[in-house]
């Protein structure tokens, strides 16, 4: 498994094709309380973040916004810089492969 953890976060690798219109870039899922964070790309190009509160006070809640090709880059750049820290060095071509699309 590609997953790895980061204190209560799990942080999943890109997905390499679209599912449902849309391809994931980056997800992260938290396990206490639980919510998800999910940055993607539509088939036309669009990126966006969607944020779900799945537990506590905010539960059911769920926020989906564009975001930019240049905030997506950079979330990608702390992405690699966290892997590298966590010495999960085998996840760094996958992302450094979306920030060169």
């Amino acid at each position: 498994m590609a997953d790895f953890w980061a204190a209560h976060w799990l942080h999943c690798p890109p997905e390499r094709q679209f599912v449902n219109g849309r391809r994931v870039i980056l997800k992260e899922l938290c396990f206490g309380p639980v919510e998800v964070h999910v940055w993607f790309v539509l088939e036309d190009g669009s990126c966006w973040h969607e944020h779900q509160f799945q537990e506590g006070l905010q539960e059911g809640e769920q926020l989906l916004e564009p975001v930019s090709r240049d905030e997506l880059r950079r979330r990608l750049e702390k992405e690699i810089s966290l892997c590298q820290r966590l010495n999960q060095e085998h996840l760094i071509p996958l992302f450094q492969q979306e920030l060169d699309r």
